[in-house]
């Protein structure tokens, strides 16, 4: 019929439990959507209105499926969210003739290696770093970089296959485990710890301009050997001139590994020692962890996703999505029961009835087992709520916390 608009269409990427909010947020939007996972049980699965059985590492597979469905006009962008298949994406996009950011661009932000170097060479980042390729020239290599160090795989998040190493003691293991952890390339990224609280940062980029899309306080468990955030909370306690400094260094960053249009997404850190701001990673999509699907939604009113998809599409980027309507304090976190086979869930149903939770996500159920919690993606459960007040956001936490158990035995 003249004048009916055409249904527009999305490659998703990824079927984890975080995509959900996307795939239930294009369906509001009147977005048919084509999933892509390697899981054909994936939590998202049920709320795509179709779904392929690719993995997400699969570049060549998924990019032949974007210019499948481009060619029929049955998509016209290619999207994700608060998962690391950026270059996937990018790939997938520029194959098929769809918007999306340079592929080159979307590795630069992928490899942490690259990351780094053009931090550096741009005058962003003055984290000083090597590259270990094998267990031979490792010894020399970090001792240009000292202790405490990190040890990272240069492509993986949540901090899987790193470890924090304050002497050569067990640096052998700490590169294998980091090796094991890499995806496409295989090589170490050694970095200089920099101490001090660290913070989740969202803006989403249009024809080269940034936009502030909220700062998030994150919360880890006591890093001795590996960093597990334990929680996040939003707005940020930081005064506004540190903030308006994070979003800087974010366009700087954004310049530096080029990406002028999508989801941008940064872990920054506020330096103990000299009170700077410094860049801990970097990626081009939203924060994970039900910051930007959940939160920062529930604290100002903004639609990260609306925005990202819009940009996804093609579509001209609508700034109100992405100014804060009003500002109240919300948190997700995490309960940690200890590690082994789940014998007893109680207090969900009392939990989700308390007046401001938001969402309760758990990851177990009984019988299932707990792992020791060496990374953030072995964290079992995600609670969020929201408040009027600081105050009333840390009482309702504890409240929470005194309502829901997760009791286990020993494995």
């Amino acid at each position: 019929m003249a004048g009916t608009e055409i249904k527009k269409g999305l490659l998703v990427v990824s079927g984890g439990i975080l995509q959900t909010f996307a795939l239930k947020r294009a369906r509001e939007l009147g977005i048919e959507t084509y999933l892509v996972d390697g899981s054909e049980h994936c939590a998202a699965r049920n709320l795509a209105d179709h779904f392929y059985l690719i993995s997400t590492r699969d570049a060549d597979g998924i990019a032949t499926l974007a210019k499948d469905l481009a060619s029929q006009g049955k998509i016209q962008g290619v999207y994700t969210q608060g998962a690391d298949v950026e270059h996937i994406v990018a790939l997938a996009a520029h194959a098929a003739g769809l918007p999306g950011i340079d592929p080159e661009s979307a590795f630069n932000c992928n490899n942490k290696v690259r990351t780094r170097r053009l931090l550096t060479e741009h005058g962003v980042s003055k984290v000083p770093f090597v590259v270990v390729e094998s267990l031979a020239d490792a010894d020399t290599l970090v001792a240009r970089v000292g202790y405490p160090c990190y040890v990272k795989p240069i492509d993986n998040s949540a901090s899987r296959g790193m470890t924090r190493l304050t002497s050569s003691a067990g640096l052998s293991k700490a590169i294998e485990d980091a090796l094991n952890a890499c995806f496409i390339e295989k090589a170490v990224l050694i970095e200089k710890e920099i101490t001090g609280i660290e913070y989740s940062v969202d803006t989403i980029l249009y024809n080269g301009v940034l936009y502030p899309a909220g700062i998030s306080d994150r919360v880890f468990q006591t890093k001795e050997a590996y960093a597990v955030q334990s929680g996040s909370r939003t707005p940020s306690l930081l005064p506004a001139a540190t903030q308006d400094e994070m979003y800087r260094k974010m366009r700087d960053a954004a310049k530096a590994v080029g990406i002028s249009d999508g989801a941008f997404k940064g872990d920054l850190i506020v330096r103990d020692d000299t009170g700077e701001v410094e860049i801990i990673e970097i990626t081009a999509r939203t924060s994970g962890g039900h910051d930007s699907q959940l939160r920062k939604p529930l604290s100002f009113g903004i639609d990260l996703m609306k925005a990202t998809m819009d940009i996804a599409l093609g579509q001209p980027l609508d700034p109100l999505d992405l100014i804060p309507r009003w500002v109240k304090w919300s948190s997700t976190f995490a309960i940690f029961p200890e590690p082994g086979i789940v014998k007893k869930i109680s207090g969900l149903d009392e939990a989700l009835a308390i007046p401001g939770v938001a969402d309760i996500t758990l990851l177990v159920k009984e019988g299932d087992m707990v792992k020791p919690y060496i990374h953030s993606a072995t964290r079992t459960n995600f609670i969020t709520c929201v408040t009027d007040t600081y105050e009333q956001l840390l009482a309702l936490e504890n409240k929470i916390r005194d309502t829901l158990h997760i009791e286990t035995i020993p494995a």
